[in-house]
């Protein structure tokens, strides 16, 4: 039997007391076909070591690559891209695990599926620096509204309204990767980007499971790079290519989302994203919080007064 190759990308940064639990996840996968890749950004901890000795210590197959500068997260997993060979692509952060059976569900999905189907996903638990369990459902977590039925399809409007794909359980066709292009290296966070360009000429498919685990802790992105998630969006939504006024509703909405909480995080440049985000939107709220910052007046102090 032929089995297609499947890339898995680790993209490594300062996380070497998780790495290793991570590379035996993979290890541990059912799948007989893995190509395992290991790009590490310049970490400044033993991170390169830990890898280096589970290499040793295993003998597995592993293309490992070290950048001589930090370089960032989108360009460390664009790196993985490029130097994967598979049939199909999963990218995973480096504290993150897999469940044994994810990769070999996650392909016999797509062999159910016609090659119209550039991505599959399945949901994943929430863990926390110690490996408890904080919530059973990403997807749960992040938007509840999505949990029980999760989209399939397009799934631009869903994107723009709050669904969260969890990347470490989200498999990726390389026919998929190769009609949209590279990664965009200009922003912070790839997975919005690259997931709304490939809803545009490919089908999402939900897998039914809960297939790995993503690690919460105090060096997560969604806890220190806020500033720059909100960013990203504004960078996104300038591209313009959205289609239709369903689209360009949900993308608006998540502008004027965005904007709030680039100014409740205090960014310093709340003054014209908010104004941007009025221009695009006319909302009200937008407009008052922009007139607001203009003021000076911090978010936290304007927010419990239009509460009541």
């Amino acid at each position: 039997m032929i089995y297609p190759t499947v890339s898995i990308g680790i993209g490594s940064y300062n996380n070497a007391g998780y790495l290793e639990i991570l590379l035996d996840s993979v290890r541990a996968q059912t799948y007989p076909a893995i190509e395992l890749i290991v790009v590490d950004d310049c970490s400044v901890d033993n991170s390169v070591a830990v890898v280096q000795q589970w290499m040793e210590r295993t003998g597995y197959p592993v293309t490992f690559v070290r950048h001589e500068q930090n370089q960032g997260l989108v360009r460390t997993f664009s790196h993985c891209t490029q130097l994967a060979t598979g049939s199909y692509l999963s990218l995973v952060g480096s504290d993150d695990v897999l469940e044994p059976e994810l990769i070999a569900l996650t392909v016999a999905e797509f062999a159910r599926q016609p090659p119209s189907c550039g991505v599959v996903y399945t949901d994943c638990r929430l863990i926390d620096a110690d490996g408890k369990e904080i919530a059973s459902s990403f997807l749960r977590y992040f938007n509840p509204a999505y949990a029980d039925q999760p989209p399939q399809g397009n799934l631009i409007v869903p994107l723009l309204r709050g669904l969260y794909l969890p990347t470490v359980t989200t498999t990726v066709r390389r026919e998929a990767l190769e009609a949209v292009g590279p990664h965009d290296e200009t922003l912070f966070s790839e997975d919005l980007d690259m997931w709304l360009r490939i809803s545009r000429k490919f089908r999402f498919v939900h897998l039914p499971g809960t297939l790995g685990a993503y690690r919460v802790h105090n060096r997560s992105a969604i806890h220190t790079n806020r500033l720059s998630l909100n960013e990203t969006y504004f960078r996104i939504y300038r591209k313009a290519y959205f289609e239709g006024p369903e689209e360009w509703a949900a993308a608006r909405h998540s502008l004027a989302d965005h904007a709030e909480h680039y100014y409740a995080s205090e960014g310093p440049e709340a003054v014209a994203r908010l104004w941007y985000a009025f221009k695009e939107t006319r909302l009200p709220k937008v407009g008052l919080f922009w007139l607001m910052a203009r003021l000076g007046i911090k978010y936290s102090t304007l927010r419990p007064l239009m509460s009541r």
